[in-house]
């Protein structure tokens, strides 16, 4: 009796019988292969120093008013003029330019820091003005007026509070405000009728405003931003010096402005 033992050999590809077909590689499932992740080529980062520079306009106006005086020893109080009625109210327009740092955190989207700059400015203006043929002081003859108003230099150190999308940031900001005013009023009735006030020096108040930055590369940013400050009001009282003896007269002053201005910053990473 012959055995037949060809069903029990092994094919080349495993435990096959023989004479079986192996199946199709193409029938076979094929596991897809992930597609690689593309890396962000910059993913932008705010925390940290920065310093930089910036260019602008400055607007810096000054509101003057009457006010009569507190009286002296000779019991008279005079104003600008004799009802009190004097207003004046000029703008000193010109350029400002300086240089900042700054210090972000950075938490998700937001952006909370600090910053303080410091700007020199050549905004000025003058006015020339008659109060006409009744006189300034209630002494019939006309009464001749100069103002000057301005800033030499701007400071502020100011909160910011940004949010980030991506390389872009918009942000608030406010703090102190303070400069160097250019400020002086003086009046002439007659060659003996004179007074002159002067403001000039340092003014302390508030700045508030916002802007947005952008990221153009990781260590470098642009911004254009714009500020309000609010220099606060002060009362002048000169002495004037009228016929039959001297006087105090009153002047008040409120000193406000705005910036708009461009900037650039160096991140320290």
């Amino acid at each position: 009796m012959s055995l037949d033992y060809r069903p029990l050999l092994l094919s080349p590809l495993g435990l096959l019988p023989l004479g079986a077909q192996p199946a199709d590689a193409a029938d076979l499932p094929v596991k897809a292969r992930p597609t690689p992740a593309v890396a962000d080529p910059h993913v932008p980062s705010w925390a940290g120093f920065y310093v930089g520079a910036n260019v602008g306009w400055v607007g810096d106006h000054s509101k003057q008013t009457a006010f009569r005086a507190p009286t002296d020893a000779t019991g008279t109080g005079y104003c600008w003029t004799d009802n009190c009625g004097f207003r004046n109210s000029q703008t000193a327009n010109g350029v400002i330019g300086g240089a900042q740092l700054g210090y972000n955190f950075q938490a998700g989207q937001w952006i909370y820091g600090v910053e303080t700059d410091f700007s020199w400015s050549n905004a000025k203006n003058t006015k020339i003005a008659s109060n006409g043929p009744s006189g300034a002081l209630g002494f019939g003859t006309p009464g001749n007026w100069i103002a000057e108003t301005g800033i030499s230099a701007l400071g502020t150190t100011r909160g910011r509070v940004g949010y980030a999308f991506g390389q872009w940031m918009v942000y608030g900001t406010g703090g102190v405000a303070y400069a160097d005013k250019k400020d002086t009023f003086t009046f002439s009735d007659t060659p003996a009728i004179a007074a002159t006030r002067s403001g000039t020096g340092w003014r302390t108040g508030w700045t508030a405003g916002g802007g947005v930055e952008w990221q153009l590369m990781p260590q470098w940013s642009v911004k254009a931003e714009g500020l309000y400050y609010d220099l606060g009001t002060v009362n002048h009282v000169s002495s004037a010096s009228p016929p039959g003896g001297f006087a105090h007269v009153g002047i008040r002053d409120r000193m406000t402005g705005a910036v708009a201005r461009v900037g650039l910053n160096y991140l320290f990473r």
